[in-house]
């Protein structure tokens, strides 16, 4: 590993850059989501918070163009600077008064977007950086820093809540996004390419950028066709009800976490808990996939979840060790469920349409984490805090039973045997 940075001295500033921005990404949604809560005291607002997150995965992938056909460095610049501005218009906003509801959840598409927008210009910066014999190398390692960051700060991120006033809090979020911005500036004097784009493509940018979006849509209606088949609908109507579900739950955490503990401590505390749980999902689904066929591991692995989530929405307030075990262990079969549907949805296509397929499959969960982020917020306002994580537990079980009768899905081989044969 020491060698891989000596080699490419350039991504350690990259990696610099990646975790001071998902430090502050981390940050902003674990307070912004807990503030809504606790100013408003309204599921609602929780929910509207949970939508515009969701948001920016949904239009993430209009950004596409726009990252291939303009000078990357540039808008690696103009990510990090818009991301500064918003934490320090809030900071500004919250020393003179209150800060507005509205604008709070106006700032969240923006911020988010941008963050999403550098983790897509750092992807597509690692061929032009380095060898290809080193791309799994980068990209274990942006994971690997992603994950970390997420565990970490949501461990410590409720001491923060619990013990700092949100304009100390603001501010620390405004020095990291500070920070992100001066890399982000060494990163633009440093990068180590030509640039591509040449004058006369310059001049001709809107009629390229024309092209490509003309392209990439045709590529996407190839890519709608290819998952109208049946065997990939068997397998993309359960992954996109899941994440409507979790979603669901996810929205009202601030909810349920007040409720039983009390303080944003306790909030913090399931996140991590959740962490812990995926970490330990990804981890343990190679030893399930060389054991089980995918037709039995899947209903086994919903069933899993669904009877964890419904367990630890009835145990929480009265036994809750217990009940954060089965937070726990509900997580970890959604972890290993997230790594398996990877892994599949990058073997069944043919190698030039993964893509394409991918980015549908990404648009249509982003779109179903949309709707069950409002759905999360109706519930919570018209019942009990545990009644959306009993509407997760109950999801999951309908689609382990229709897994289970699907003949499409019950002759899945093991993993390792899933290619375009099974279509």
């Amino acid at each position: 590993m020491i060698n891989f940075f000596r080699k490419n001295r350039f991504f350690g500033g990259m990696i610099c850059h990646r975790v001071t921005i998902n430090l502050g990404d981390s940050f902003f949604y674990i307070v912004v989501m807990w503030v809504l809560y606790d100013l408003t005291k309204d599921p609602f607002y929780t929910a509207m918070g949970g939508f515009l997150f969701s948001m920016a995965n949904a239009l993430n992938f209009f950004c596409g163009p726009m990252i291939d056909r303009c000078r990357k460095k540039w808008l690696l610049l103009m990510t990090s600077v818009l991301q500064f501005f918003v934490i320090l218009g809030l900071y500004l906003f919250l020393l003179h008064g209150e800060l507005p509801i509205g604008l709070l959840l106006l700032s969240i598409p923006i911020f988010d977007l941008m963050s999403k927008m550098t983790y897509s210009i750092h992807n597509a910066l690692i061929p032009a950086l380095m060898k290809k014999e080193d791309f799994i190398t980068a990209n274990t390692v942006l994971s690997v820093t992603n994950t970390g960051i997420d565990f970490i700060f949501n461990a410590v991120s409720g001491f923060f809540l619990a013990f700092l006033c949100l304009e100390t809090i603001f501010m620390m979020n405004s020095l990291i996004n500070l920070t992100a911005l001066v890399i982000a500036i060494f990163l633009f004097r440093k990068m180590p390419l030509q640039d591509k784009v040449g004058e006369n493509e310059t001049k001709n940018a809107f009629g390229a950028l024309q092209d490509v979006w003309k392209n990439y849509w045709n590529d996407l209606k190839k890519g709608m066709a290819f998952i109208t088949n049946k065997t990939i609908l068997s397998l993309m109507i359960p992954l996109i009800g899941l994440s409507l579900f979790y979603a669901v739950m996810l929205v009202n955490l601030p909810v349920l976490s007040d409720r039983i503990f009390g303080s944003a401590m306790g909030y913090a505390f399931v996140f991590t808990l959740l962490a812990v749980g995926l970490m330990s999902g990804a981890a343990f689904s190679r030893h399930l996939t060389k054991r089980f066929t995918l037709g039995k591991l899947f209903p086994l692995l919903f069933l899993w979840g669904g009877a964890s989530w419904i367990l630890a929405a009835f145990l929480i307030h009265s036994a809750p060790l217990l009940g954060m075990a089965f937070l726990v262990s509900a997580s970890t079969a959604l972890g290993a469920v997230n790594i398996i549907f990877g892994t599949i949805f990058q073997q069944i296509p043919p190698e030039n349409m993964i893509a394409r397929v991918n980015t549908v499959n990404l648009s249509l969960i982003a779109i179903a984490s949309l709707l069950g982020s409002l759905f999360g917020g109706m519930i919570a306002k018209l019942s009990a805090d545990f009644a959306p994580f009993v509407l997760c537990g109950v999801g999951y079980l309908l689609i382990a039973l229709m897994m289970k009768a699907n003949m499409r899905v019950k002759t899945l081989p093991k993993i390792d045997a899933v290619g375009e044969n099974i279509l």
